[in-house]
């Protein structure tokens, strides 16, 4: 009850506001009609509490507060931790993805070597069967030219 009776009187020092800070309007912008607002707001809270008789407040009440806070208290405290929690998994995935785009790197390195390994030795395989035929070639020419010789001797 007491909440909606000082939301009444706020709706209603606005509404005063308005209507006064019409005429107003071309002196003042509105962060200083909004701090003005705010200021009255403030002072006619504090006077209500000042003037109003002082209620006392029994042990339950006191508790009940005193639990309120506790409560908003640890509320806090788990929004930041679990706000931690969610930027460490943040940093923990973005390093991931960067390893696996490292592994891929490298495997896509590795894969290059091993290509490269494969040219290189079949191109040394390419030179051992060439230098093969070219001495095959050889032995095969110099039979001939023993032969033509021994032909050419034994015709003599």
């Amino acid at each position: 009850m007491e909440k909606e009776d000082l939301l009444q009187e706020v709706l209603e020092l606005e509404s005063d506001k308005q209507v006064a800070g019409s005429e107003q309007h071309h002196r003042y912008s509105p962060q200083d009609t909004l701090a003005v607002t705010i200021t009255d707001e403030t002072l006619c809270r504090v006077q209500e509490e000042v003037l109003a008789p002082p209620v006392m407040e029994t042990k339950q009440e006191e508790d009940i507060m005193e639990e309120k806070l506790n409560r908003k208290q640890e509320c806090e405290g788990c929004c930041n931790v679990y706000a931690r929690i969610l930027q460490h998994l943040e940093r923990r995935a973005e390093a991931e993805q960067r390893l696996r785009e490292e592994e891929l790197a490298l495997r896509r390195e590795e894969l290059q070597l091993q290509r490269e390994r494969a040219a290189l030795e079949r191109d040394r395989q390419e030179a051992e069967n060439r230098e093969r035929e070219r001495r095959f070639e050889l032995e095969r020419e110099e039979r001939q030219v023993i032969l033509a010789i021994l032909r050419e001797r034994m015709m003599k």
